[in-house]
């Protein structure tokens, strides 16, 4: 059995005569949530042959990215597709225009001096085309142009009246190839905006080939069905896919997969031309003569041995090839084979590959441009009855159920419709892992009642306090309280979900416990029986922390801290009541300071005002000596304030560091 290589495809973007086509439908397409999809061909090719696929221009870029081919027992010559330019621009390179959509005359006008033969009513008639002229000719009455051909013939010029010609052959093959190719681009064109991407298989006897190719395609998508009974359901779960290929698909194998490959588009397709640089030649100069030195002839050293030459890398046999031709394409004996999806394994209809799940349908058919509706669930689910109380929909909580995944597969999300004896309502699946479960809410209850209340808080409480350095840092635990009173005015027991905020940082003191909690809120579970009412209390606690520097706090504020309630250590209260003595010390004596202060700067303002009246008058009047005997008093009271200030500042040292002391 031959050995089989992966092979990247030549693409020759020039027009070239098919070979017998051949047909190799779609066999398996893989769909994924990204918006793109693998497709690949399969079939049976005999000796040389051409398959032709068509695409839109917007996927050829996509085409000419990802096309993979393989033939087993051949070899693939290349690729070939129709350049972007227009039809018309594509025709006019032909030797035979048929851009204008020419008759026989035309084309024959084109061909002058060109050898042909001609069948006429007398015979054939064989020579060089020379011209074709309108000359009138009588019919019924009336004159009419008649088109007449001119050839140089062995005996001569003749005309033939191409009215009256059976058929025109031309003997020189170039031309009559020139005018099939003409023809096929025209054919090929017939598509409109469908290009042709023509595979050629070269080969001999019969084989299996290959095509795959990613083009973008529509997201397959998903839609659920929960049926209710009284104690489980039963889920039911659909794709939506679509072909938007031009082939139909047959019995193909269909794989739907959730994942998103890193895709983008590379403009492929549109030709591309590269800047390059005008360069001047320089004019001839005038060679002088010029003469050289005498130099001594050195020995040149011996070259360098040649490298080794490298082993032959293991190749594997051509692909068709023979005799090591030019052309041939070699590929390595080890490559991959033809299968992009080796790594996706499903288990029965589907399976995981972490983060991403895969569903791997059965024999597949789907006309093109068509969809269809594919099951891809059909299993028993946990579920449980629920209302859900969040204050979405004001006073009534919303039905829904906890669904368990027990169907052994990931679940893609989609809409669900709920039924439960009749139509229930809708919900929304997310992605749902196997074995994991979701709350899903489809209708309004509106049996139970459900009124949240406010409950007045308690002052906050001090937990506990540490006094270090001067600061005292002071936990306190401050507490959230809310209310629900429930009322199930239904004939059915319900179990009502209630939702309650949660606060961040916040620790849950009662109820000790919830059912579920997630980032942003707890979740509690309240039985109600028909008719039932009942109460949720639901109170939260956060520790707040507090930090106070003792040196700035009046004597009052420091009692006040230590005669808070709370959980306060009693050696930080005694430290309390202590700064608070001393605090109230250092408060009276730095009232003192302030005193003296004041009187000192009261003091010199005075002396100012006397000094200034001294110069003015004669200091042995009666007012001059007054104000002498002033200025005498104030300066023994100047003498005695000093005095005190340094008394006062040694005073305050002391009880500032007996304070710090105290609260270290």
């Amino acid at each position: 059995m031959p050995r089989l290589g992966l092979l990247v495809v030549l693409l020759v973007a020039v027009p070239a005569l098919a070979q017998p086509a051949a047909e190799v439908p779609v066999e398996r397409v893989i769909l994924f949530t990204s918006g793109v999809g693998y497709f690949e061909h399969g079939g049976r090719v005999s000796g040389d042959a051409d398959v032709t696929l068509r695409f839109g221009t917007e996927a050829l870029n996509d085409v000419l990215k990802s096309l993979v081919v393989e033939d087993r027992g051949g070899r693939v010559a290349g690729v070939v597709y129709p350049t972007q330019a227009p039809i018309e621009r594509t025709l006019q390179s032909f030797a035979i225009d048929l851009s204008n959509g020419p008759g026989m005359a035309s084309i024959l006008r084109q061909v002058r001096g060109a050898e042909v033969e001609v069948s006429t009513p007398d015979g054939t008639v064989r020579g060089t085309v020379v011209a074709v002229d309108s000359q009138p000719r009588a019919s019924g009455g009336d004159a009419v142009e008649v088109d007449v051909l001119s050839l140089l013939t062995s005996s001569g010029l003749v005309t033939v009246r191409l009215d009256t010609a059976r058929g025109i052959t031309f003997t020189d093959p170039s031309l009559r190839d020139e005018l099939a190719g003409a023809l096929a681009a025209l054919a090929e064109d017939r598509g409109g905006d469908r290009k042709p991407v023509r595979v050629q298989f070269r080969g001999r006897g019969a084989r299996d080939v290959r095509m795959g190719y990613v083009i973008e395609s529509p997201v397959w998508k998903t839609s659920y069905r929960l049926v209710l009974a009284d104690d489980d359901g039963t889920l039911q779960g659909w794709a939506l896919v679509e072909n938007p290929t031009e082939a139909d698909w047959t019995d193909i194998d269909l794989t739907l997969v959730s994942g998103r490959p890193v895709s983008f588009v590379t403009d492929l397709y549109t030709p591309r031309f590269i800047d390059r640089p005008v360069v001047t030649l320089a004019d001839d100069a005038v060679v002088r003569p010029e003469s050289y030195a005498a130099g001594a002839r050195e020995r040149a050293a011996a070259p360098p041995p040649p490298p080794p030459a490298p082993e032959p890398a293991r190749m594997g046999a051509v692909l068709g090839a023979r005799g090591g031709r030019a052309d041939e394409v070699v590929v390595m004996n080890d490559a991959m084979p033809l299968d992009p999806t080796g790594s996706v394994v499903a288990q029965g209809t589907a399976g995981d590959f972490g983060e991403l799940f895969a569903y791997r349908l059965g024999s597949v058919t789907l006309p093109r441009r068509g969809s269809a509706m594919l099951p891809i669930v059909s299993d028993a689910v946990g579920v449980e009855r629920l209302s859900i109380f969040t204050g979405a929909a004001g006073r009534h909580p919303m039905r829904g159920v906890r669904l368990t995944n027990t169907t052994g597969a990931s679940l893609r999300g989609g809409p669900m419709t709920v039924l439960d004896d009749g139509y229930a309502g809708d919900a929304l699946l997310p992605d749902l892992p196997e074995g994991d479960e979701r709350l899903l809410t489809f209708a309004v209850d509106q049996d139970v009642l459900v009124d949240p209340y406010a409950v007045p808080g308690a002052a906050s409480v001090i937990e506990t306090a540490r006094l270090v350095d001067g600061v005292l840092t002071i936990q306190r635990q401050g507490r959230t309280t809310r209310g629900y009173r429930l009322e199930n005015r239904g004939s059915r027991r319900r179990v009502v979900l209630v939702e309650a905020p949660r606060q961040p940082g916040a620790r849950l003191i009662a109820p000790t416990a919830a059912e579920e909690s997630t980032p942003d809120a707890y979740r509690f579970r309240v039985p109600l029986a028909p008719g039932a009412t009942d109460s949720l209390v639901v109170t939260e606690a956060q520790t707040l922390s507090e930090r106070i520097g003792l040196a700035s706090l009046s004597p009052e504020r420091i009692l006040s801290l230590a005669r808070a309630d709370g959980e306060i250590p009693a050696d930080v209260r005694a430290a309390l009541r202590r700064a608070a003595d001393l605090r109230r010390d250092l408060a009276e004596t730095e009232r003192r300071e302030v005193e003296l202060r004041n009187e000192l700067a009261t003091i010199e303002r005075d002396q100012t005002r006397i000094r200034g009246n001294l110069e003015a008058i004669d200091n042995d009047t009666d007012y001059g000596r007054r104000l002498l005997a002033t200025l005498d008093e104030q300066e023994t009271r100047i003498e005695a304030i000093r005095a005190e200030q340094a008394e006062v500042q040694a005073l305050l040292n002391r009880q500032r560091e007996a304070l710090r002391i105290s609260v270290r």
